[in-house]
């Protein structure tokens, strides 16, 4: 067989399995909804507490808070951590001590040795908190003002360990809007999820930080940040950690429910997904290599055959027709999880070149931890080491 044929055979084999998930994913995933008040537990059954690390997050914290105050749910409280800010971020928490909001400030403590500054403000707060459950978010999201209180109860009714959301984002530029619209449709149109929620395999999972909610003795009984001090992608790895304690981790839509603020400019965004990618992809070398290959071959090969097709001025047959198959089954998915996430169907125009793109992040991110000076927040993220 020749290469170019098992080239075509392959990327249509693989444009059909996406679409393929897409679709099940789209009948199986549920968005988090308000349950009626009688299916709904009482707020005073069970606490919560909602933990935010926070270093320089002048610009959204302010936000984050006022809709945490709003939240319809009661037993709450939040901890946040200013994680040695330079900006005012610590001011404009302290402008919630005096208000209905049952909130507490506390400053971190200087970063062990291993431990990256997240995990170890995660750290820090969860040795403060006092609920029956913790939710950890960023300091970029804002929740609905039922978040809390529908969450907590679909926690309760699935017996979730870690119930965790995909946001709502929000872009500034045309950049972040192409970024976020395929690293939606990466994990939507790849990762089954049904099957993930029935497998034990720890890596059939996808967790965001902008919303955690564990069951506390859960986070502990897994080891919780300590076990994954050294993580860049936290998210993922407790997610990860979750699933191989044998506890029950769960992923809802919560695009009505949990909005991600956008970066500031462009550069921002760029460094933002790079500083995850090598991390996400467990810092092997060969695994970007191959990603990187198989995204080429799927986007580009079976327009690379209908281009010489018409350059050639070929008969149209069975290859051309199983390429343009291929193209069709691809912008299918994709435009699928654009309405999905509900981000601009326009984008789906500037795939290949929003592919190129994401290939080009993977290789800075792979650069900039082999030469150990990936940064986030003006501090290295570098302590694990690339494999092979």
């Amino acid at each position: 067989m020749e290469l170019s044929t098992l080239i075509t055979f392959t990327s249509g084999f693989f444009a059909f399995t996406s679409f393929l998930i897409t679709i099940w994913n789209w009948q199986y995933l549920d968005r988090l909804r308000l349950c009626p008040s009688n299916e709904l537990f009482g707020d005073t059954d069970v606490s919560i507490t909602v933990l935010i690390p926070a270093r320089n997050e002048g610009k959204n914290i302010g936000e984050v808070l006022t809709a945490l105050s709003c939240q319809t749910h009661i037993n709450y409280d939040v901890i946040v951590l200013n994680d040695g800010s330079e900006d005012d971020t610590a001011e404009i928490v302290s402008q919630f001590l005096a208000s209905d909001l049952e909130i507490q400030l506390i400053d971190g403590e200087p970063i062990p040795k291993g431990w990256l500054g997240k995990n170890w403000a995660c750290h820090q707060l969860m040795l403060k908190a006092d609920g029956n459950y913790i939710l950890f978010i960023d300091a970029d999201t804002v929740l609905h003002e039922d978040t809390i209180k529908a969450a907590l109860n679909e926690a309760i009714l699935e017996k979730s360990d870690l119930l965790t959301m995909i946001p709502a984002r929000c872009a500034n530029n045309f950049i972040e809007r192409n970024l976020y619209g395929f690293i939606d449709w990466a994990i939507y149109a790849w990762l089954p999820l049904q099957l993930a929620h029935l497998s034990k395999n720890s890596y059939l999972s996808a967790s965001y930080g902008q919303f955690m909610l564990f069951k506390r003795e859960s986070y502990i009984l897994s080891g919780g940040h300590r076990k994954i001090k050294d993580i860049a992608v936290d998210d993922f790895g407790l997610g990860r950690l979750i699933k191989s304690s044998g506890l029950k981790w769960a992923l809802k839509d919560g695009t009505n429910m949990v909005t991600s603020l956008p970066y500031d400019d462009i550069l921002e965004t760029v460094n933002g997904v790079s500083r995850s990618l090598a991390p996400a992809l467990n810092y092997r070398i060969s695994l970007i290599l191959l990603i990187s290959i198989f995204l080429m071959g799927l986007f580009f090969a079976p327009v690379l055959n209908l281009y010489f097709y018409v350059a050639n001025g070929g008969q149209f047959e069975f290859f051309e027709l199983l390429s343009l198959v291929t193209i069709f089954l691809l912008l299918g998915s994709y435009l699928l999880s654009c309405k999905r996430f509900s981000h601009s169907l326009f984008i789906v125009v500037f795939i290949h070149i929003t592919v190129i793109f994401m290939i080009l992040i993977a290789y800075h991110s792979l650069l900039s931890n082999l030469l150990r000076v990936a940064t986030w927040k003006d501090r290295n993220m570098v302590i694990k080491k690339l494999k092979i």
